[in-house]
């Protein structure tokens, strides 16, 4: 450009305030420089559309020069780095105001809203503020002094025009020397931004964040992008190979991975998308790390990368989905880098969730191993929508699978099977609770289930306690804890004589008054065949499993009072009714009712105080010994 044509610019001096707004442009409203090369390219990939639109409803415009492409390129000495694209263009008009929206009265109305804010404060709102400014272009000045920006519009008889500006508050505007319509925009770089004069660094962020524009992207002559966007093709052109291939991209899966789940959908309204999404074949420790940012899909709008992980596409449920959402509906407040939580977003979230819950009730339906291979990797995480999601507990619990008393270990059953195959007088669906399977079947609370043949679901999982809380019933039928309330599973209960009864309500008041507060209640047991006693929390209340788990988070959690059941059949308790009748009073009495106590902790696998139940049962030793060898009680033999 010679000196007189930059004597002949035309200046345009910003609003008063307006490098204000262009510091929050250049320091707050872009986490990462690299974001600038992603802006210019999708301005470049617009100007492409734009271009082919007009072409087609209007006539008299001016040769496109080439295929539709856009070109990069990079000059270390001079320090440049350069996009172009053989697009629409713009007049002088046009880039006076578009490239200069920035300068629009609006400005001073932002500014206005930011007055009183504190620093870290002003940039939040602006982050909030001023997406309707179109401040995307304007992320170039994070790496650039200058920027120049030659272009020329399709239109007849269009001028070329250079715009020109250091973001300092002011532009200008001059004649231009580009022959064929389009846009080149030069980027000056500041000392600090040396990084994109090379060319592993820009192909690496245009792979980032444009690899899926549907244009070619060059740099010195070889395409950078792949341009085809997998989740725009139809599902039929889509090999399983390059579904793995395109997970492996998304992932990083090993060799040989492959996904067990493929979602691949699109929809018009009410909000336009196209996603394909892919349950991986394993879970990562970071699934289930508390107080973590949690894992998002991709979001896209027109194939160029806004957010690397969008937590807000999917409920927190299914966190483990890998995948890309690519919506133009979405609005961004910030240029094309902060979503904005709207009606949109929420619409998509919702679309998904139904079709990803739909995709695995077809696989539980078709390929039940392969399934199960999912519930094993997934299962837990997925059991978190019972307690979570409202609207979709119904297709949740579809998808449940547990083990079972009458299930050998590892063998699944889902509620809807387990209801299949009970008997018609059945009227629950009954579980219990507990750390892991072996411990839950050594709870005397089946015993009375084993007799009778009932299955009882076991659930062993952490989460299964929020789980069966959330989940009251299933298919219109009760889930009842075998180890809360009062057990009532029909039948005819064997005739106890009128003696035998007053004996068993003396032993249990005796036990009762021996127990005092430790528990809520002591009662005659109909759930125990083998056993003498049990724990049984009230209806209502959260078992003794959940008590344990609020008790390692907090050791202030309230450990909630329980009934002591006993068997009226057991001789230890028949002998119990017998001495209570006799003397209610006697200190036998006492320490029998402490060690039934302490053995129905024991059987769940806690005791709270191991030293006094070893004193008990050194006491009863004692007792017992010495009855054998003639003594009196006292330890002495007579």
């Amino acid at each position: 450009m010679s000196d007189d044509q930059v004597k002949d610019a035309t200046q345009f001096e910003f609003k008063a305030q307006v490098q204000q707004v262009l510091d929050l442009v250049i320091n707050s409203l872009y986490t990462h420089s690299e974001i600038f090369l992603r802006e210019l390219v999708s301005n470049a990939s617009d100007a492409l559309d734009k271009a082919r639109v007009l072409r087609l409803t209007r006539e008299g415009l001016a040769e496109q020069q080439g295929e539709p492409a856009i070109e990069i390129e990079l000059d270390a000495k001079a320090r440049t780095l350069t996009i172009a694209d053989n697009g629409i263009g713009m007049t002088r008009e046009e880039a006076i105001d578009q490239l200069g929206t920035i300068a629009r009265s609006g400005t001073t109305d932002f500014l206005k809203k930011m007055e009183g804010l504190g620093k870290h404060e002003g940039a939040e709102s602006a982050i909030d503020l001023i997406g309707q400014f179109g401040v995307g272009f304007y992320s170039a000045f994070m790496v650039a002094s200058r920027v120049d920006v030659q272009t020329r519009s399709m239109l007849p008889g269009a001028e070329p025009v250079l715009w020109r500006s250091g973001g300092k508050g002011s532009f200008a505007v001059l004649p231009g020397e580009r022959e064929a319509p389009g846009t080149r925009v030069t980027v000056h770089l500041k000392e600090d931004a040396d990084e994109f004069c090379h060319d592993w660094r820009v192909e690496a962020v245009v792979k980032k964040y444009s690899d899926f524009v549907t244009y070619p992207i060059r740099l010195g002559g070889k395409v950078i992008n792949r341009a085809a966007a997998p989740w725009r093709l139809p599902k039929a052109q889509l090999s399983l190979q390059e579904h793995g291939e395109f997970f492996k991209h998304l992932t990083g899966a090993r060799l040989g991975d492959e996904p067990l789940v493929t979602v691949h959908y699109a929809v018009d309204a009410p909000v336009q998308f196209h996603a394909l999404l892919y349950v991986p074949p394993r879970a990562t420790p970071d699934l289930f790390l508390l107080g973590r940012e949690r894992p998002g899909l991709r979001l896209y709008a027109r194939r160029v990368l806004i957010m690397e992980s969008c937590e807000s596409l999917t409920p927190g449920y299914l966190r483990f989905l890998r995948g890309v959402v690519d919506s133009e509906d979405i609005p961004l407040n910030v240029s094309r880098e902060t979503v904005q939580e709207d009606k949109a977003v929420r619409q998509i979230e919702a679309q998904l969730t139904k079709q990803v819950l739909k995709a695995l009730k077809e696989l539980s339906e078709q390929d039940a191993d392969r399934y199960e291979k999912f519930w094993r990797a997934m299962g837990p995480i997925l059991k978190e929508g019972l307690a979570t999601d409202w609207k979709n507990k119904d297709a949740i619990a579809e998808l449940c699978r547990f083990e079972s008393l009458q299930g050998g270990p590892g063998k699944l059953v889902g509620l809807g099977d387990y209801l299949a195959a009970k008997p018609e007088s059945q009227k629950a669906i009954y579980y219990l609770t507990g750390t892991d399977r072996k411990g839950i079947e050594r709870s005397p609370h089946l015993e009375i289930f084993r007799q009778r043949g009932i299955d009882v679901l076991l659930l062993a999982d952490p989460i299964d306690e929020w789980v069966a809380s959330a989940l009251p019933e299933f298919e219109k039928v009760p889930l009842v804890s075998v180890a809360h309330g009062e057990l009532d599973l029909g039948g005819e209960k064997p005739a106890a004589g009128e003696t035998e009864d007053k004996r068993t309500d003396a032993a249990v008041k005796a036990i009762r008054l021996a127990l005092g507060d430790r528990v809520d209640e002591v009662r005659p047991s109909t759930r125990l065949t083998d056993s003498a006693c049990c724990l049984v929390s009230k209806t209502g209340d959260p078992g003794a499993n959940l008590d344990r788990l609020m008790k390692m988070l907090d050791e202030k959690a309230v450990e909630h009072r329980r009934i002591l059941e006993v068997n009226p059949n057991h001789p230890l308790i028949k002998n119990a009714a017998a001495l209570a009748e006799r003397d209610p009073g006697s200190s036998h009495l006492q320490l029998w009712a402490e060690l039934l106590f302490d053995q129905a902790l024991l059987a769940e696998g806690v005791v709270a105080d191991p030293a006094k139940l070893v004193s008990r049962i050194q006491d009863l030793l004692v007792q017992v010994s010495s009855a054998v060898v003639g003594g009196n009680g006292d330890g002495q033999a007579h």
